[in-house]
């Protein structure tokens, strides 16, 4: 549709060779046309949702043994698979859900995870307990979190990425994925044709590096033409891998899940046009316990982060809609994506939400 209207307007205005050459090279149209690539891909994973994600009817004889495993009557007999989503900060959430899942008696028998899914469920796949994951995310300070930043000159993204690479390969001990104690995958998307990706072999601190690059926010990783963004823009919870991967019973969690309270049919809200200002960010550190979000007007950072986190919010709810898992955890943290230091809040969240969505079960 972009490269449609910026044809009808050359038709419709032509100008010289040598000024079309200018304006293709000028630093504001590689910026708009790496924008208009990244909005085309949101476009065409919405539009082929109808029917990448037909699922069979789950199983009303697998719903009860897995209501009996939950009251600790039988032995479970069937894989579990667990998909865990994008979601960036809001993901932590899933280290609650591991615990509760603990707790109940799930065995978990493999994992595909998108973006800080994949961070997670990598862990663990990897035989990291859930009290060392959760000692990562809860003892981490300002200090901690800016050691794990390498800006650069944003031709690609604000952020290398690199040292993250070197803090996950120590996390989960160099390891390679198909050397896991659990079968696990990551997703990952090419931004140039907006194909899906999943990554099952080699490196583990790749996998999860990849399948976490925020568009515009990190630099993408590549792989020969291929340039490679968070998974979340086409597969946020990945529940078609987990079934692709032989999962019996599939477990989903959703941590972008929209407040129960929101009322998700409604298609606008009205302001007054008197009302409105120009942005303006501001740069002062947050008070204790206070979101990085609201220490001011977002920056341009951030703005593209949440963009795509909202983008993949409104997709995520079609996919588990529509993928139809046999159990789905839909968490609201109530956090931004970038409040990374309120681990607490959001595994918490998640273990709370985990243990009514199992209650619910164990008592069908």
């Amino acid at each position: 549709m972009v490269c449609i209207m910026l044809k009808c307007c050359s038709e419709r205005h032509p100008e010289p060779v040598e000024g079309r050459n200018a304006k293709l090279n000028s630093p504001v149209h590689k910026r708009f046309t790496f924008l208009s690539i990244i909005v085309t891909t949101f476009t065409l994973s919405y539009l082929a949702f109808s029917t990448a994600f037909a699922a069979p009817l789950n199983s009303p004889e697998l719903e009860k043994q897995f209501s009996l495993v939950l009251q600790g009557k039988v032995e479970q007999d069937f894989s579990v698979g667990l998909a865990l989503g994008a979601g960036a900060a809001k993901g932590f959430a899933h280290i609650g859900v591991l615990k509760a899942l603990e707790e109940a008696g799930v065995r978990i028998d493999m994992i595909a995870g998108s973006s800080m899914g994949a961070i997670i469920g990598g862990g663990y796949a990897a035989g990291l307990s859930v009290t060392e994951l959760s000692d990562v995310a809860l003892k981490s300070d300002w200090i901690d979190v800016l050691n794990l930043l390498d800006p650069v000159f944003p031709t690609r993204g604000f952020i290398d990425g690199q040292k993250i690479k070197a803090f996950l390969d120590e996390l989960y001990g160099n390891k390679n994925i198909e050397d896991l104690a659990l079968p696990f995958a990551a997703t990952t998307v090419d931004i140039l044709q907006g194909d899906l990706y999943v990554i099952n072999k080699g490196n583990l601190a790749s996998a999860a590096r990849a399948s976490s690059s925020v568009p515009i926010v990190f630099n993408p990783l590549s792989s020969g033409e291929r340039v490679l963004v968070d998974g979340g823009m086409i597969d946020p919870v990945p529940i078609d891998v987990v079934r692709s991967m032989g999962a019996d019973y599939i477990i989903a969690v959703n941590v972008l899940a929209f407040p129960e309270d929101k009322d998700q049919k409604q298609a606008f809200a009205y302001l007054n046009g008197d009302d409105l200002e120009n942005s303006k960010s501001t740069w002062r550190i947050p008070k204790a316990h206070e979101p990085w979000y609201t220490a001011g007007k977002p920056n341009l950072a951030e703005i593209a982060h949440e963009t795509v986190i909202l983008s993949m919010a409104l997709i995520a709810a079609n996919q588990v809609e529509l993928a139809q898992p046999d159990m789905l955890i839909n968490i609201s943290t109530g956090l931004t994506a970038w409040n990374f230091l309120e681990a607490e809040i959001a595994v918490q969240k998640g273990y709370d939400e985990a243990k009514k969505a199992l209650e619910i079960k164990k008592n069908q």
